[in-house]
């Protein structure tokens, strides 16, 4: 399976520093659909770039919560313990 590098693309990184920027105030749940309408992106993208966020290679870990109207996301830190 191919896999979307998150180094290379600019939109997976304009995702990352959107991400980290609202973790400054603490783990959060969101909608792809909510952060795409931030960013310009459509849901599935966001959606993408949000599954392949692992830790390993970047500072966000976002976790498929729930699927209701849409994808639902917890977003932590990576170095953070799941609260």
């Amino acid at each position: 399976m191919a896999s979307i590098s998150t180094e290379r693309n600019p939109k997976a990184v304009r995702l990352e520093r959107y991400l980290r920027e609202r973790l400054d105030a603490g783990p959060f749940y969101c909608k792809s659909k909510e952060i795409a309408a931030d960013l310009s992106l459509s849901a599935s993208q966001v959606g993408q770039f949000l599954g392949r966020f692992d830790g390993e290679e970047t500072d966000v870990v976002a976790e498929r919560w729930a699927y209701s109207g849409g994808t639902r996301w917890y977003v932590r830190p990576a170095d953070a313990g799941r609260e």
